[in-house]
């Protein structure tokens, strides 16, 4: 039944393939309008293209390319470096290829197997990424990529352009072939299309479709899929995703219903479907890359200063923790940062050398109902750690964390695998920003028997959906005054 029907979609398909098409959106006006919802607008050598406002980045491409890559994995580099322009190279990889080379001594014996695993590079463009409005205008009115390039290098300065590589899929605009396999990818990856495209409707879980269509009771359709302005589909098919169904040919009055592609400053972020069946919380939209490079640039920045000037302060708890109770200084777990990466959290040592061994005996006494570990007045710490905890102190060194990229200065609470296997449907979510030394969790917690693990994922999940500039400064500003006051008191108490 289910290869029946992929083989009708398959001889529907070929129908239109002549001009790949759906929604009345070709692969370029789709390529462009998948962009948008990242705050980037697309501009093509030679093409008078109106800018639009309210646009985070401009990618600046040939009249013939489509690009797709994974913004997030710029974020840092352009927080970094921030470059007037950076010059990427997509490059698109085929699977990994694996080889043996045996090498063979004089007597023909085997002395070793060499094996060699290396990505194929399939195709590789050349496109610019800049937030500079009069760089995008010489581009558009360049005639040649040559006269472009030497333009915008004499505007901005050779020392003023970064180069970077990135692994992405590279099209070809008027290529059936690649036009349609770029529709195919971004059935896959692209999750809100009604976010930058007005005139299409969801009828399922990641099933859009065109809003003059209504799907039959008997029409089976699992997503993702997009269903385009088609005149009818066959009763009792089955449509399995990721599949898309392009238009069919425009009616006979020639009034076709069309859709429209929004302006990136009407494009708001999406929260996503109701799903009656998973109630499963939903990461928020709201990492534009504003956001985000707003976001890294403070952690850089305030991180790299509270370093220096808290290096004083920070040499004086290192000579304490010694004479206290010896070295190490410094106590590094492994947690995970975004997309699961562990790295090496680190934290002034508050507890006693053998603390994982005496953590064995004191398991029956944990007061939280999750996969976390606290007791009160835990016998592990030490005098010393007592004041670092209350005061906070002990997480100093996270500021080199923040430096580096493993966290932030705002974000759910970094935390190990062995934890985050214990709640998997919030787990992606969770994983899909940085840690931070402080969030909501950290300000709004309880402590109450029972709830802490409910409290831990509340906020954290919260502060994803809800993540802003303006809530990281408001979090910030609370942590300052909290770790101010609860310093005050214990040093006050610490002193009698």
């Amino acid at each position: 039944m289910i290869q029946d029907s992929k083989i009708a979609i398959s001889n529907r398909l070929s129908d239109y393939n002549k001009v790949p098409q759906i929604w009345g959106l070709n692969a370029e006006q789709l390529h462009d309008a998948y962009w948008r919802t990242h705050g980037i607008q697309c501009i093509r050598r030679g093409a008078k293209q109106q800018l639009q406002p309210g646009v985070d980045l401009f990618l600046l491409v040939e009249p013939e390319q489509l690009v797709l890559f994974d913004l997030s994995l710029l974020i840092d580099r352009l927080a970094w470096r921030r470059a007037a322009v950076t010059r990427l190279r997509v490059v698109t990889l085929e699977e990994d290829r694996y080889a043996e080379k045996v090498d063979i001594d004089e007597s023909n014996m085997v002395r070793r197997i060499e094996r060699r695993y290396r990505a194929n590079t399939h195709a590789a463009y050349r496109v610019l990424l800049t937030r500079k409005r009069r760089i995008a205008e010489k581009w558009m009115m360049s005639e040649l990529r040559r006269d472009g390039w030497r333009k915008i290098r004499a505007m901005v300065g050779q020392s003023n352009i970064d180069s970077h590589r990135i692994a992405g899929q590279c099209y070809t605009s008027h290529d059936t072939n690649d036009e349609n396999k770029l529709i195919n990818n971004l059935v896959k990856i692209w999750r809100y299309p009604n976010a930058a495209i007005a005139g299409i409707k969801e009828l399922g879980a990641s099933v859009w479709a065109h809003q003059s269509i209504e799907i039959p009771s008997q029409v089976t359709v699992v997503g993702p899929a997009w269903i385009g302005k088609i005149a009818q589909l066959d009763e009792d098919e089955c449509l399995i995703g990721p599949i898309w169904v392009c238009d069919a040919e425009i009616e006979t009055n020639g009034q076709a219903q069309t859709v429209s592609v929004r302006n990136i400053y009407d494009i708001e972020p999406q929260e996503g479907p109701k799903d009656e069946v998973s109630k499963t919380p939903k990461a928020s939209s709201n990492s534009s890359v504003g956001y985000l490079i707003t976001k890294r640039t403070i952690d850089i920045v305030v991180s790299g200063i509270g370093l220096v000037f808290m290096l004083p302060l920070i040499c004086i708890i290192a000579i304490w923790i010694i004479v206290d109770n010896g070295w190490p200084i410094l106590y590094g777990d492994v947690r995970q940062s975004r997309g699961g990466r562990d790295f090496k959290c680190w934290k002034f040592r508050t507890m006693c050398r053998n603390a994982n061994k005496i953590k064995l005996d004191l398991e029956k006494l944990n007061a939280c109902d999750g996969p976390q570990f606290y007791i009160e007045n835990d016998p592990r710490v030490t005098q010393v750690g007592k004041f670092l905890r209350l005061c906070h102190l002990d997480e100093l060194p996270q500021l080199w964390n923040v430096l580096v990229g493993d966290m932030s200065l705002v974000g759910p609470r970094p935390s190990p695998e062995k934890e985050n296997q214990y709640c998997p449907s919030w787990r992606d979510i969770r994983l899909s920003v940085r840690p931070g030394m402080t969030g909501l969790w950290q300000l709004n917690r309880t402590r109450s028997p029972g709830l802490d693990f409910q409290e831990w994922i509340r906020f954290d999940t919260e502060y994803v959906k809800m993540c802003s500039t303006y809530l990281d400064m408001k979090i910030l500003i609370l942590t300052v005054l909290s770790v101010l006051v609860k310093g005050i008191k214990s040093a006050f108490n610490f002193s009698r």
